[in-house]
């Protein structure tokens, strides 16, 4: 009996070298992909800026979210860059296209296209993870409950193709808690952990770069359609600012060191690791749903029309970013003072009681903005020359 050709799929190991990893073009144009369906969820936000709208865009953005992450780990893990790993990675890309086009419909009629589209993508992890499974035996208990969770899984999303909504929407619901509650259940139980050489804060970072030039699109765009008034050049003068002082916010705390470390540390060290990593998403959808906000504050200069929901667009999305990054970034090793976490939440706090203020959409936009200066200001994290 012949042993599987291991050379076919390899596990990044933290023994092979001492150069650090860093995302591959395969792994970038991945994320590239990802940018169409980001943008889907955006302007579906955008054209519903309702409390249905609202729920919405957050239904949907977990999904797509999770695929993100579930395709990114496994690369994280393993060599997709060689022989048909690669292909397979390519016609992933491809259902991940015509995913983003059932975005817009999947809450509105279309929902059964939507589930067919993404149990087809959680059919090709699950391929890769017995795949895994077979040709990477130190990895075999690992592999083997992700194969079997994710199993359950896809068949609640197979099964809610055959029925009608709202059920439908429950499904999908409880598939996804299986999914998104799988790995630190897995990590935290297992007898072994698999110690791959990890890049995967440098994949978050990337995707918050991504989210951000949404973010930056939107506001740009919605200045191109005001004929450059005054008052809706400088609310995206201020939204630009909001846009730079998220990213500052961010990137000058990224540590990457944290899936390293707990890789190689003790339940707790991947317990604040999953806080970590999981955090993300409201740090990515806080950022998509600010750039819509400042989108529709500056449409909203010249139609007067910023009603409660747009405002919570906007100042919910400030406020779900920076719950998002403070929790991140104090799940790291190097944590956060205590100061900063509570300036961070109070500013959190401020930006949620605009909401209800009838102030003009300029008014929120600059408050935002220049507090958000004030507070990275605060951090005390000037720009690194290094």
């Amino acid at each position: 009996m012949t042993n599987p050709p291991q050379s076919l799929l390899r596990q990044y190991l933290p023994a092979e070298d001492d150069r650090d990893r860093h995302a591959t073009w395969l792994e970038l144009f991945f994320d590239l992909v990802f940018v169409f369906a980001i943008a889907e969820v955006a302007h579906l936000l955008h054209s519903d800026p309702t409390w249905g709208g609202i729920a919405g865009f957050a239904a949907l953005f977990v999904p797509v979210w999770w695929l993100w992450i579930d395709f990114s780990y496994y690369a994280d893990q393993f060599d997709i860059d060689r022989g048909p790993y690669r292909l397979v990675m390519l016609g992933v890309m491809f259902g991940l296209v015509i995913m983003a086009l059932t975005i817009h419909d999947a809450l509105q009629g279309g929902s059964a296209a939507f589930a067919i589209a993404y149990a087809t993508l959680r059919f090709v992890i699950i391929f890769l993870y017995v795949q895994a499974w077979r040709l990477v035996p130190p990895s075999r208990e690992l592999t083997a409950r992700y194969t079997i969770s994710f199993s359950v899984a896809f068949g609640l999303w197979l099964l809610s193709i055959a029925v009608p909504e709202p059920a439908r929407f429950w499904l999908w619901a409880i598939a996804l808690l299986i999914e998104v509650s799988n790995g630190p259940i897995t990590y935290l139980t297992i007898r072994t952990v698999p110690t791959q050489k990890s890049h995967m804060d440098e994949r978050f970072g990337l995707f918050v770069i991504i989210v951000l030039g949404e973010a930056i699109i939107a506001v740009a765009t919605g200045v191109s359609e005001t004929a450059w008034q005054w008052q809706s050049a400088l609310t995206g003068a201020g939204g630009f600012l909001t846009a730079v002082s998220l990213w500052w916010m961010y990137f000058e705390r990224a540590d990457e060191s944290t899936i390293n470390q707990a890789l190689r540390g003790g339940k707790l060290a991947l317990l604040r690791a999953y806080l970590y990593g999981y955090s993300h998403i409201l740090a990515f959808m806080g950022i998509v749903a600010t750039g819509v906000g400042i989108q529709l504050a500056i449409e909203a200069v010249s139609s007067g029309d910023f009603g409660a929901a747009a405002r919570t667009v906007l100042c919910g999305g400030v406020a779900i970013f920076l719950i998002g990054v403070t929790a991140l970034q104090w799940a790291t090793p190097q944590s956060l003072p205590r100061g900063v976490v509570g300036a961070r939440l109070v500013l959190a706090a401020l930006a949620l009681s605009l909401i209800p203020l009838g102030v003009s959409p300029l008014a929120i936009v600059l408050v935002l903005s220049l507090s958000l200066v004030s507070l990275n200001r605060f951090d005390n994290i000037p720009l690194r020359v290094d």
